[in-house]
């Protein structure tokens, strides 16, 4: 009645999980969850009759990080890309918020599937990670067999590897899937890209890259991007250092999400003084 647009994502029911109470129990969890980078679950709706659940969730209406790196709209004329400053915005954004849900949320929450699909944007190109309404609330039992911990989570790509067997979500697997968004945000590339060949990853494709020299080491950085200025294409590299940090093969070795987050952030802040330094604005 307000004249607010709201996005509805529908949910069939595809087997007891979501039939259960607890369903319903971590839905009201989230519906209190508020951050800046955070999309708001505003409310949900269950129909048994109708067989499925609605979430009702603040409207994005710039789409998702996917769409502007990977989708280019039928109708549209102008091909959409993001600039740098768009990009670290971005990264400093998505790690904000899972920063938020790891260590200020109460018990601690688990996102479990995040991508660059699930990374909306803004009207301003504020990104807010969404799709977090069947996040796992990591409790002291954690060991103990419930409905969330034996719910598969996650997209081919972006999976932690200690997950695909074990099945146990950790902060650190959240942290693995930002990482590999990061360099999605740096390359332009999809996690599951052909040119990596069958046999190696987009993480291995970035690790062997970055110790090259000249025109091998410049494929890690999206075309759309360049030319960048020297201190934009250094903080490029240095983005893509943190993300071989985030999606270490032992989880003890990444980053907390909150590691991952300051060093972000410092590189941004670094970013603003340089281009203060060369008397230039940085929005431009």
């Amino acid at each position: 009645h307000t004249g607010e647009t709201v996005a509805v994502k529908r949910i069939l029911w595809k087997d007891d999980f979501l039939l259960n109470k607890s369903f319903t129990r971590e839905v009201k969890t989230l519906g209190r969850i508020r951050h800046r980078h955070l999309v708001k679950l505003l409310g949900y709706c269950t129909n048994k009759g109708a067989g499925s659940n609605l979430l009702i969730y603040e409207y994005m209406e710039n789409g998702s990080v996917w769409d502007w790196l990977h989708q280019q709209p039928v109708n549209s004329k102008i091909k959409k890309s993001l600039d740098w400053e768009a990009r670290l915005r971005i990264a400093v954004g998505l790690a904000q918020g899972v920063e938020y849900l790891h260590h200020d949320c109460v018990p601690t929450l688990i996102h479990r599937d995040i991508k660059s699909s699930n990374v909306l944007l803004d009207s301003s190109m504020e990104a807010h990670l969404g799709d977090f309404g069947l996040a796992k609330a990591l409790v002291e039992d954690y060991d103990s067999y419930t409905e969330s911990n034996s719910w598969f989570a996650g997209s081919y790509g972006y999976i932690a590897p200690e997950y695909a067997y074990s099945l146990k979500a950790t902060e650190k697997s959240d942290v693995y899937s930002i990482g590999i968004v990061l360099m999605e945000l740096v390359s332009g590339k999809m996690p599951t890209d052909a040119s990596f060949g069958v046999e190696i990853d987009m993480m291995r494709w970035v690790e062997k890259h970055i110790e090259m020299q000249g025109s091998a080491r410049e494929e890690l950085i999206d075309p759309e991007l360049k030319p960048l200025l020297p201190v934009e294409e250094a903080a490029a590299y240095q983005v893509l250092e943190i993300a071989l940090q985030c999606t270490k093969t032992s989880p003890q070795e990444r980053p907390s999400s909150r590691q991952a987050c300051d060093l972000l952030l410092h590189l941004f802040h670094n970013r603003m003084m340089d281009f203060e330094k060369m008397n230039m604005d940085p929005y431009k």
